[in-house]
């Protein structure tokens, strides 16, 4: 079937919105559903410009039933043809995608999220971890009230016109882009990554920041304890061993990567390390993006993944090979190899604490026990999370200033669990502790906190520990750490608490037993709230 589409810019958009419809040269309209979203809103307008499509007044269109596989390749060709419609629109679009990322980088947001619905896009940026609304871009205009054209319009323009990719918005889509945007009085090139899902009557698109807008990446700038810096330096200034960072996504192990990499002599030994993708650039360390859906050949069977990289890796002679992230037993078992012929491994795992680790390797990941417990190849296991930071205006917990402050602002209930919860944790130090001031300031946004703070457990594998991941003992383990003292993510957070750096309910938020509820209360009190509704029947 060959159809020539209508040129209208309206009725372009309007079929784009509906998903499911068409409209072609002669204003007949085709679509896949007896009955789809705009068909009323797509017919009247039709029916309205009658005398454009070279019919008479009163005219009425005929419709027509397509099955999706013919349509949908037209659907795909709208974007092209509303983008090559007009230049001035590509470049009033690309000064709303600049707007937009220039609001990002004024909020310290690290993603933009850009959800595109039915009749509206919706923009949200992730800031110190918290997602929040965008309510004005930064040219002043509104960021609360864009149609779903507009948000199709951003996603084409970044993809077709900026990226490498024809724009669809029913395949995941992934690519990169630059733009100049204005970082402290001064022009600069900032790098994202864009990524496309698609939604039941839309799509999502998420933005990330791939350049180091502020300090440089460095142990002494995340405001680690002095006993933290030493054991990872130690750790990796080895010529061989394994060294694991895990966290939760977004809590920083790509930024720990990178100041672990800087404390390394880059002249004397080399640094090579493979990424999906790559995030950050790092003078001297040489980095490969890998792409596991890529054939080397078309046809051949053979993927630029892991495994293939770290074949190849053999023979460039490399002292430190760090890993994007291990989530194959495939890639785990070149990782190991590594670690165990003579070079310093390092990567990134997805896990709930640095005890967690040694399982994970051996129950998940089908390493043998015997060579996790290997004589010196496992040498330190990490796990971090980021508790957003108390600002300056930060009030102290235990002042009746700050009391009085919450119930100004109708909080009093609010400020009366954060002191239970820090007599709990923190007994007769709660007195130390600072909480967030209940309006904020001009410096938070009127948040109470601005900022990350890193809080982390490192486990300095020694001998002893070796011994029980042989015998898979983890519990064991657990207890035997905590027999020599081990101080886990919790007490780091207490640590912090102390100092007034961060408010007890962010840190709850992320880190177990800071706001301890057992199970047995928990059942209690279900028990007694289902006795009441059952006496109430």
């Amino acid at each position: 079937m060959n159809m020539e589409l209508t040129p209208d810019k309206t009725l372009l958009t309007l079929c784009l919105e509906d998903g499911h419809t068409l409209v072609d040269k002669q204003g007949d309209i085709h679509s896949d559903r007896p009955n789809p979203p705009k068909m009323n809103e797509i017919r009247a307008y039709v029916m309205a410009h009658s005398e454009g499509f070279g019919n008479p007044k009163g005219w009425v269109p005929c419709c027509y039933l397509l099955d999706r596989e013919t349509l949908t390749p037209y659907l795909d060709g709208m974007q092209d043809l509303l983008l090559e419609k007009d230049v001035a629109m590509n470049s009033s679009v690309g000064d709303r995608l600049t707007a937009l990322c220039q609001s990002a980088v004024n909020h310290g947001a690290s993603d933009i999220h850009l959800e595109v619905h039915r009749n509206q896009t919706r923009i949200l940026l992730r800031v110190d971890g918290k997602r929040e609304p965008l309510l004005v871009l930064s040219n002043g205009e509104s960021a609360q009230r864009l149609t779903s054209a507009a948000g199709h319009q951003l996603g084409s323009y970044l993809f077709q016109i900026l990226g490498k990719n024809n724009f669809s918005v029913r395949t995941p889509m992934n690519d990169r882009f630059e733009l100049s945007l204005k970082i402290k009085e001064r022009v600069q090139s900032v790098e994202w990554r864009a990524a496309l899902m698609p939604l039941d009557r839309g799509f999502k698109l998420v933005l990330r920041c791939l350049t180091s807008l502020g300090q440089p990446l460095t142990l002494k700038g995340m405001d680690l304890l002095p006993m933290h810096i030493q054991v990872l330096k130690e750790k990796v200034a080895r010529r061989s061993g394994i060294v694991i960072l895990t966290g939760p996504m977004g809590s920083g192990k790509s930024s720990l990567m990178t100041a672990l990499l800087e404390t390394i002599d880059r002249t004397a030994r080399c640094v090579h390390s493979l990424e999906d993708p790559v995030e950050f650039e790092q003078s001297m360390v040489t980095k490969t993006l890998v792409e596991p859906k890529r054939e080397l050949k078309e046809g051949a069977g053979v993927y630029l993944d892991y495994t293939f990289y770290a074949h190849e890796q053999l023979r460039q002679d490399i002292d430190v090979t760090t890993f994007g992230e291990l989530r194959s037993a495939d890639t785990v078992k070149e990782f190991v190899r590594k670690g165990e012929t003579g070079g310093l491994a390092m990567s990134t795992l997805h896990a709930n604490s640095a005890v967690g680790v040694p399982a994970i390797f051996i129950e998940q990941l089908d390493v043998p026990a015997s060579v996790v417990a290997s004589p010196g190849l496992m040498q330190l296991f990490t796990h971090q999370k980021l508790v957003r930071a108390l600002c300056d205006c930060k009030c102290a917990a235990f002042d009746e200033r700050t009391r009085a402050l919450y119930e100004q602002a109708n909080q009093g209930s609010v400020y009366k669990k954060k002191i239970e919860q820090l007599k709990r944790v923190l007994g007769e130090q709660a007195h130390h502790a600072y909480i967030a001031h209940p309006k904020g300031c001009e410096h938070c946004l009127g948040k109470g906190e601005r900022g990350r703070k890193l809080v982390i457990e490192m486990i300095a594998v020694d001998d002893e520990d070796r011994d029980f991941f042989q015998r898979r003992d983890y519990l064991g383990w657990k207890a035997h750490l905590k027999s020599k003292g081990w101080p886990d993510i919790r007490e780091h957070a207490l640590y912090r608490l102390r100092l007034g750096q961060i408010d007890i309910l962010s840190a709850s938020e992320q880190v177990d037993g800071l706001a301890p509820r057992d199970a047995q209360s928990t059942y209690q009190q279900l028990n007694q709230q289902l006795t009441l509704i059952k006496e109430g029947s």
